[in-house]
């Protein structure tokens, strides 16, 4: 039996669809179909019912669960026990973070790290959500939270203050709010389920009724975008600072949150992770846009 193929039957079980899976894997629709066959016809059992809609775990699958969890926990272990041992500054790593982190505070980065070390290289995964570190689907985070998950070590790189943003064409049509009771007459941009873990946007979506919210999005890019196109007023972290938009007031102080640079305990050591975490940390640190 490949090993392989126990992450592609817990993407499946998970997803509920071979498209889903095959998002989540980064391999097309076949050969998600393809190596499912293959696995079935392997283990001599059907693991899955092919209903009209999804794909639903047979009882033999469901009975398998659990120790593919287990032994996929123990693979990932492996590979990062494996990788933490590495002290070659060159070989490949995988940085996840947000577009925005991604197109304007990444690259400057990665020319310094590029002249102290030519020999690692960076794979840049862009998303606003959490990608699984500890199964090696990133090997570092730059990511912006109010609480890091407890599993992952890493460094503050910079706290992030939340302002609420217009366009000038919206402020000069609906009138410039100054404070938290003003916004109650205007219209807001939200966000979706995605950002769940950042403290501000439940606070945002606690305070305000639903009809106030114009538009939401699951990306910060996208909100920014809307706030410069005058459709509302967006609640965006410092780092979103771009022409066309109006800075108005701080939202909850209390819950700022900060910018991480986040890996598991089992790679800390490994010294070209190391040195990405370290050029990231110190360009972004010195940013003055990024300094409260």
């Amino acid at each position: 039996m490949n090993w392989n193929d126990i992450p592609l039957f817990l993407a499946i079980a998970e997803s509920g669809t071979l498209a889903g899976a095959a998002r989540k894997l980064g391999l097309n629709h076949s050969t998600i179909f393809r190596r499912l066959n293959a696995l079935e016809r392997t283990t001599g059992t059907r693991l899955f019912d092919r209903l009209p809609e999804r794909y639903q775990l047979t009882p033999v699958g469901s009975a398998l669960l659990e120790y593919a969890h287990s032994a996929n926990a123990c693979v990932d272990a492996f590979a990062r026990l494996a990788a933490g041992a590495d002290q070659e500054l060159s070989g490949d790593v995988r940085l996840t973070t947000a577009p925005n982190l991604a197109v304007n505070y990444v690259p400057p980065a990665l020319v310094k790290l590029k002249k102290r070390h030519p020999g690692v290289r960076v794979q840049i995964i862009v998303s606003d959500t959490d990608y699984d570190l500890s199964r090696r689907e990133a090997d570092l985070a730059l990511r912006a939270t109010s609480k890091p998950p407890d599993h992952l070590v890493g460094r503050r790189v910079v706290d992030l203050a939340w302002h609420l943003y217009a366009s000038r064409a919206y402020l000069r049509r609906m009138g410039t709010p100054a404070a938290m009771s003003d916004l109650n007459e205007q219209d807001l941009i939200g966000a979706d389920d995605s950002f769940g873990q950042l403290t501000v946007f439940r606070e945002l979506h606690r305070r305000f009724d639903r009809d106030r919210f114009t538009a939401t999005s699951n990306t910060l890019n996208t909100m920014a975008a809307l706030a410069r196109s005058g459709i509302g007023i967006a609640l965006l972290p410092n780092d979103q600072i771009a022409p066309g938009l109006v800075r108005l007031f701080e939202f909850a102080p209390q819950q700022r949150s900060a910018l991480w640079l986040l890996t598991h305990p089992d790679l800390r050591r490994v010294a070209r992770i190391r040195a990405v975490s370290d050029a990231l940390y110190d360009h972004i640190a010195a940013d003055p846009k990024l300094i409260l």
